[in-house]
């Protein structure tokens, strides 16, 4: 420290100089410091957000594969897929030996690999009791045609019930896509935080994610049997 000496009017000033005094700090020193508690806090609110965000991401997940499911059942035995099911023997497959396509607006066309197998394909697509009957072709020794009746009344309604089905696995059941197997595994993650005012948001905010998503489910279901039954 020094002194430095100034004379005014007559009068000694004597002033003291403090050049080596620091006129700033670091903005390290300046800065408040987070205290351990409100890290926690935040750290908490981030991955309560990112578990609700997880919980819609999945739940528009189901909601995709029950339309494409929805879809499957309302086509019967529209459906190509319709045969791939079917286990022969020595557990073969029937698309290890076979593949099934559209034929028109009432019919689906078999074709078989090798041309051995096509009775095995008869006998195993008549032994599935689903009301078809393959047919061969003439002149063509690797393809079947299997004619598709008209929708009746009674297979219309047995659709339906198959659309119904559907609704609930992936409303509530032990698929892993299901919108009840969801919920629980997220409760449950919630369970492991500290029973809070922004838990119990999170909560709240869950079970109504999940509620509209259950009617959004619903909805699809209804309107896809609409188209059936109408």
């Amino acid at each position: 420290m020094f002194l430095t000496t100034a004379r005014l009017n007559s009068r000694q000033i004597t002033t003291n100089c403090l050049f080596n005094r620091p006129f700033s700090q670091s903005f390290n020193n300046l800065k408040k410091k987070t205290s351990p508690a409100a890290e926690k806090v935040e750290e908490d609110e981030a991955d309560l957000n990112e578990l609700l965000e997880r919980a819609e991401t999945r739940f528009k997940q189901t909601l995709e594969v029950q339309k494409h499911k929805l879809s499957e059942v309302k086509q019967g035995n529209f459906n190509p897929k319709v045969f791939n099911s079917i286990i022969f023997k020595n557990n073969r497959k029937f698309t290890d030996i076979a593949t099934t396509s559209l034929k028109g607006k009432n019919a689906l066309l078999i074709t078989v690999f090798d041309p051995k197998d096509v009775k095995t394909v008869i006998s195993g697509v008549l032994a599935a009791n689903l009301n078809l009957t393959p047919e061969r072709i003439p002149n063509n020794d690797l393809q079947l045609k299997v004619s598709l009746p008209p929708p009746t009344t009674e297979s219309r309604m047995r659709v339906a019930k198959d659309l119904k089905r559907v609704f609930e696995e992936y409303k509530q059941s032990s698929l892993k896509d299901s919108l009840g197997t969801i919920r629980g595994t997220l409760l449950k993650e919630l369970k492991s935080f500290k029973k809070d005012d922004a838990v119990r948001k999170a909560e709240r905010d869950l079970e109504k994610l999940h509620k509209d998503y259950v009617n959004k489910l619903h909805d699809q279901f209804q309107q896809m049997e609409k188209s059936v039954t109408k």
